[in-house]
Formats: C-alpha cells, structure tokens, sequence
C-alpha cells in the first residue's frame, strides 16, 4: 500500500449528510417562521434548502477528491485540504488506539469508518478515514497496531508481566500485510447478556439528559409556535388544574425514559470484550457497530462507579482510563464493563488486567469530617430555602431538598476512603455516584495536597491524583481525609519520584 488511495466514493454521500447535520437548525427555524411559496426579502425559502443540499454535497466531494491516504514503512500518511494542503504522519509508536465503527450510513454501503487515536493531544487528536472497506480498515489496524507489541517505543515502562511475543515485521516489506485472512483467536471473551443488558438500560444515567434535551426544547416552543396556538394550549393548562399537569409531567418523564433505554440498548447491545495479547479488542452497538483496540499497558487507571439506581440492587460500571483513548460519550472514558456486579470483577481483571487488585484495605476520612461533608453539601440549598420561605409561601418545599442534601453528604463522608497497596493506591469518594479508582504509581503524573484554614483545625487535608487520560488528563480527589494519612501517601509516591529521578541520572 505504497500508492496514495482515496476513501471509498460513498464518502461524498456520507460527508453530505453529516454537514447536513450542521444545518438542521436553521432548516428547522425556516419551517417555522415562513412557507416555501411566500417570498421574504429577495429570496424563498426552497433557495435556501437548495444552496444548502449544494453546499453539503460540494463538501463531500471536496473530501473525496482532496483527502488521501497512504499505510507503508511504520507510518499512517494524510494529505487533506482544498486552499491549504495539510500532510499529517502517524507513526506506528505514537499510536494509542484504533476505533473501528459502521454506523447506519457506512452500513448502507457495506463500509466501516477507522479512527485512530494518537499520543501528544493538541488541536488534531484523532485521525478518520470515514468510509473504507472493512477488509481494509482490519489491515491498517493490524498493521498499526503492531506498536503495542513494541515495547522499546514505549514511554511507559512496563512490568514482566505486560511483555509479550513480538512478531515483528520485515524491514523490507513496508506494505500492509494481508492480515483479514487471519482468524486468531482470543484468549478471553466477556459478552454483556441480554438480560444485564436490559438491567444496564433501565438504571442508566442517560434519562438526565434526554430530560435536559425535552426541557430545552419546550422552552423554545413559544418562538416556533403562532401567538393564538400557543395561548390556547398554555390556557389549556392553567385552566385544567394541577393533577392533569402532573399528568402530563409524568408522562413527558416516562417518555424521556423510554427514549433513554432505547438508545442504551442501541448503544451497548452485542457488547463483548475480547483480549488478543497486550491488546483489548471492545466491540458493541446495534445500528452503529463500533470495535475499539486498546493496548492494555497503556491503562493508566481503573474506576468503578456506583450510580444511585444501580448500587441499591448490587451493580457497577467499570471504565479504564488510556492515555489517548476514550470517547465523548464517555467524558473521555473507555467502559469495559457497562454493567458487573462488584464481585465479579476481580475474577475478569485476573484475565484481562492482572496486576490490578481490586480488593483493598480502604481508611476511611475520620468521624470529625462528618458535619464538614453535610454542611459543604446543605448550606446552599438552606440559604435559598429561607430567601424563599420569607417572600413566597411555596419555599417549605425547601425544607425536602435540604433533608436530601443532608443525605448526601452523609453518604459522601461515608464513602470517602483511601489506601495503598504496593504499587497501587486506590481513591473512593463520591459526587452522586460513588467512584472507586486504581491507579499504578508509575502511571499517576502528579499528587498533591490542599489544607484550607478550616480543615487545618480539624487536623484534615484533601489529596488528589492525576493521570493521563485522553488528551486531558484526569484527577481524581478524596476530601478530608485524615493529614497525617495524607503524609503518607505523598511520601509513598514522592518515594517512587526520587528513585526515579536517581535512575535517569
């Protein structure tokens, strides 16, 4: 593969849609404020539906033509660009991991879409070949890949345990070799079962922002709506009394669920994880298949998260942090496991993940923090309560958001814990959902501690963690913890730093 290839030509459609994408607002307010046969200024509005299809369809096959790739002596090469001709080199050591989906309109033409994540962040932290044969994009990702197996590149030393057989390739053979044709097979699977699958969409966490959505869009219904319609319906309500409104706010809630479970189901049906080697293989979707590699020696940390529907009835989620990974449906995570029951982890880590140790001896903040947490959480939420009660008759309501805010902060002073383990030290805290973390000490960038004049009196300190995730990073923070059980984990890992420092003299 020595010749530089354009994508598949179904690009030019696939592209045309997604920059259609862009345009859905403005088409949706057009309907609204004006019809296809009524002139507004010097134009009408099917003009501008058209300039549009044009424009979305010019881009496309801009892409097309202008887009070029190129896989050959340890390098993915692009050169995109119309004006300005932009050349991008990805090295096979700088890669993190290589994502492979086939959403609805790839699947159409029997396409996938290969995304490769890099090392180093910036402006450009991914690179996309939209539409390619799957036979194609199964061989640059074999060929890719192979800097997992390379342990020299690597900037991340890695134990004994994380050295595999390194096949290597043959200097003089720079082409991508035909690897489809391959059948290896994987020395673990996990399949996610349709029943966890239907316990995973009905405690998910996606109903918040389907509501979010709902809510936004109602508050804009008055702008699209006519003046009559619009006071004949809120009439219609006001007029109707409070038990048909909480009728129907009952019923909008039930159908932001509904749409919630149904795009968990989409999103995480035929889910499976699979490990070949150093490499985690995770495969998932419905509509939009996706199947992203991981290098496992990459894992820079470890979360288990609780949320407050799925912890009552004995499960979790379990995500890895990679540096270069992740996904934005994910804030920037990698979930392995979208629904386990905790003590089944461990058995699944003694395959995929080995040196991680999920059973710790955790400390937890001392009692003097308790009335720390509930005042942190509860002071808000009274002060606005008593601004209420004084001007309206309706701010007692407050007095149950201050009892709930109590609760809360009686659970974060309960779940806030830290340990260390060897190598390995472990947060568990709690903002709505309780996260337990892992992390190896040579894997963490950075560890500090804050004492403000209130925790200083009370012999108290928070101690914070971050490593590397994406092209962020992450931290991770456990508050009042006891300060002389912060000393020590700050001389554990300062420890490690120092003798860091002696061995790259």
């Amino acid at each position: 593969m020595t010749e530089l290839k354009r994508m598949h030509p179904a690009t030019i459609f696939i592209s045309a849609v997604l920059a259609l994408k862009e345009f859905l607002l403005p088409i949706i307010i057009s309907l609204f404020i004006g019809t296809t046969t009524d002139p507004i200024g010097f134009f009408r509005f099917e003009y501008i539906w058209i300039f549009l299809l044009v424009v979305a369809i010019l881009s496309g096959l801009l892409r097309w033509v202008f887009f070029k790739y190129r896989v050959s002596e340890g390098q993915l090469y692009i050169q995109h660009g119309v004006f300005i001709r932009k050349k991008r080199f990805i090295y096979q050591h700088k890669v993190q991991s290589i994502d492979i989906t086939a959403g609805l309109f790839q699947r159409l033409f029997g396409l996938v879409k290969l995304k490769v994540e890099t090392a180093g962040g910036g402006s450009e932290p991914e690179v996309s070949l939209l539409a390619i044969q799957k036979e194609e994009a199964i061989n640059i990702r074999q060929y890719l890949k192979e800097s997992f197996r390379d342990e020299t590149n690597n900037n991340i030393t890695t134990t004994s345990e994380e050295i595999i057989d390194n096949k290597s390739m043959i200097n003089d053979e720079p082409e991508v070799k035909e690897y489809a044709a391959l059948e290896e097979q994987p020395e673990f699977q996990w399949h996610l079962t349709n029943s966890r699958l239907w316990i995973s969409a009905l405690t998910s966490s996606g109903i918040g922002l389907t509501l979010s959505a709902v809510l936004v869009l109602l508050g804009q219904v008055e702008q699209f709506l006519p003046e009559a319609i619009y006071d004949r319906v809120f009439s219609f309500f006001r007029d109707s009394g409070l038990w048909l409104l909480l009728f129907f706010l009952f019923a909008g809630f039930l159908l932001a669920w509904l749409i919630s479970i149904g795009a968990h189901m989409l999103k995480y049906g035929s889910f499976k994880i699979e490990k070949y080697g150093n490499e985690l293989v995770i495969s998932r979707g419905i509509i939009e298949k996706r199947q992203l590699t991981i290098a496992l020696n990459r894992v820079t940390a470890v979360s288990i998260e609780k949320s407050i529907l799925r912890q009552p009835i004995g499960f979790a989620t379990v995500y890895v942090e990679c540096a270069g990974g992740g996904s934005m449906d994910e804030q920037l995570s990698t979930v392995i496991l979208p629904i386990i029951r905790p003590k089944e982890i461990q058995a699944i880590f003694a395959e995929v993940l080995p040196h991680y140790e999920t059973n710790h001896t955790l400390i937890s903040i001392p009692k003097r923090a308790i009335f720390r947490a509930m005042r942190r959480m509860s002071w808000l939420p009274i002060v606005v309560t008593a601004i209420t009660c004084y001007f309206t008759s309706y701010g007692y309501w407050g007095i149950l958001i201050i009892l709930l805010s109590l609760i809360l902060g009686y659970l974060q002073y309960r779940d806030g814990a830290t340990s260390m383990n060897g190598d390995f030290i472990c947060f568990r805290f709690r903002r709505l959902k309780q996260t337990t973390v892992i992390s190896e000490k040579k894997k963490i960038q950075s560890m500090e501690s804050h004492t403000s004049f209130f925790q200083k009196r009370k012999r108290l300190a928070s101690i914070q963690f971050s490593v590397l995730s994406s092209i962020t990073g992450r931290t991770y923070t456990v508050v009042d913890q006891d300060d002389e059980n912060v000393q020590r984990i700050l001389e554990w890992y300062s420890k490690e730093s120092s003798e860091k420092d002696v061995r790259l003299s």
